[in-house]
């Protein structure tokens, strides 16, 4: 038996690039989605069910709006930034990186100051609205942070990519958190904002040294060259598709919050949570492939680029699946760890696990769309994805509480992805057909 795993495992695998990457990131980010649970479970703990739904509630907002802040700008810059590297273009590396930095933080600025404007006078009498306004200042920070992290992953430096949002966040969070628990502020939603607020300023700004510092050093410091409008016409294709991704994210828990109660989203919040160590797989197998999809996309090598994508998907769905085990079968004493009140979430859990595993069966399709020019069918699917999960929750959420936006939830990733799979094959397909051409 494990001879034929091993087999199945090895089948069609051109290159260590992947498995020697992703070993070095899943060690951080296996360290860093320990320390992002365990700050979950320790702010659940601080606050009670009811005032972590309120803190999950606007974190849950800045997300989606740092995203659409972002303009799709990462993962134009990975793509980009893949090419450029394969052409030694240092002049074109350096003009994306300075006009994507400009971006992200003039439109993030932007973005905040309008939200906390739409934020008071459209909830103006909500429980919500104080933690929702701070967190808000949030959305450029969190847009730069996400921007660094491409620019690292375009080079390859994966730990880089990686170190800021999934070590250096949660650490400064658990410090400043601790502090506030310490002096008494148990009960008190908008003072956690505020640390985590801090934390991101603190890590995003260490990011952003480290990661200018090393950009440097392979490109120098000469004039850059833009290519301003390509970069803006493939980020608006790549924005959809992220803008979307996020939608579908954080609609459970936007709609849990609105048509329930905070306490009910903060129970479903932990269950979200504790789920997501099995997506994290997938998420260290796109991040990982990014930059080698691009490359082999860009020297035209149908083959290679199918046994990469074959070879990754397998490494995923093994890893994910194991993780689901795991989940499911010690979810319930984990659930408790935030609190008595949270181990009603686990029917969630379960339902939220089996998603994410279902979906690892098919691999990194999103990123390898994005990679390789079929950005548009893609974000086709990802905003039909998104409009779906809203109609499908509203339509369960009232009838089965927090079950039904689990069901909702992973439904609609699991059809999404079995149709970007079609997408995907029918690429494969037509670039081996124009290779043979060629030939």
């Amino acid at each position: 038996m494990p001879r034929r795993l091993n087999a199945w495992l090895a089948r069609g695998w051109t290159q260590g690039t992947f498995l020697r990457a992703a070993g070095a990131v899943s060690l951080l980010r296996l360290a860093g989605g320990l320390l992002l649970f365990t700050t979950q479970v320790l702010l659940a703990s601080w606050m009670g069910a009811e005032f972590f739904g309120l803190y999950s509630y606007a974190w849950a907002w800045v997300a989606v709006i740092a995203t659409i802040a972002g303009l799709g700008f990462g993962s134009t810059s990975v793509r980009f930034l893949a090419s450029y590297r394969v052409e030694q273009s240092d002049a074109r590396i350096r003009g994306l990186v300075r006009f994507g930095r400009v971006m992200t933080l003039s439109v993030g600025t932007a973005a905040a100051a309008v939200s906390i404007v739409l934020a008071s006078i459209l909830a103006a009498d909500s429980a919500y609205l104080n933690s929702l306004r701070i967190a808000l200042v949030a959305v450029p920070v969190l847009a730069f942070l996400q921007l660094e992290a491409a620019y690292a992953r375009a080079f390859n430096w994966m730990t880089l990519s990686i170190i800021a949002e999934q070590i250096g966040r949660p650490v400064w969070l658990i410090i400043l958190g601790s502090a506030l628990y310490g002096m008494g502020y148990k009960a008190t939603a908008e003072a956690y904002v505020v640390a985590c607020l801090l934390a991101y300023v603190l890590a995003t700004a260490a990011q952003h040294v480290v990661v200018d510092r090393h950009i440097q050093r392979v490109t120098g410091t000469g004039p850059g060259e833009r290519e301003s409008a390509l970069w803006m016409r493939v980020s608006v294709a790549l924005l959809i598709i992220s803008g979307a991704q996020m939608i579908r994210m954080n609609t459970d828990l936007l709609l849990v919050g609105t048509l329930l109660d905070p306490a009910q989203l903060g129970i479903y919040t932990a269950a979200v949570r504790t789920a997501t160590l099995v997506s994290f797989v997938l998420a260290i197998g796109s991040v990982v492939a990014q930059p080698q999809l691009s490359a082999l996309h860009a020297r035209r090598n149908p083959t290679e680029l199918r046994n990469y994508l074959a070879a990754t998907t397998r490494w995923i769905f093994l890893a994910s699946l194991l993780a689901g085990i795991v989940v499911v079968v010690f979810g319930a004493w984990t659930l408790e760890l935030f609190g008595r009140d949270f181990t009603s979430g686990y029917p969630s859990l379960v339902i939220l696990t089996a998603g994410h595993v279902l979906v690892a069966v098919l691999g990194p399709l999103t990123s390898y769309l994005m990679m390789t020019g079929r950005q548009d069918a893609a974000a086709v699917v990802h905003v039909a994805s998104a409009a779906a999960n809203i109609v499908l929750n509203l339509g369960l959420i009232p009838r089965f509480g927090i079950v039904g936006a689990a069901i909702a939830s992973s439904l609609i990733l699991v059809i999404t992805q079995l149709v970007l799979w079609v997408l995907a094959r029918r690429g494969l397909d037509a670039m081996a057909e124009s290779k043979h051409e060629v030939s």
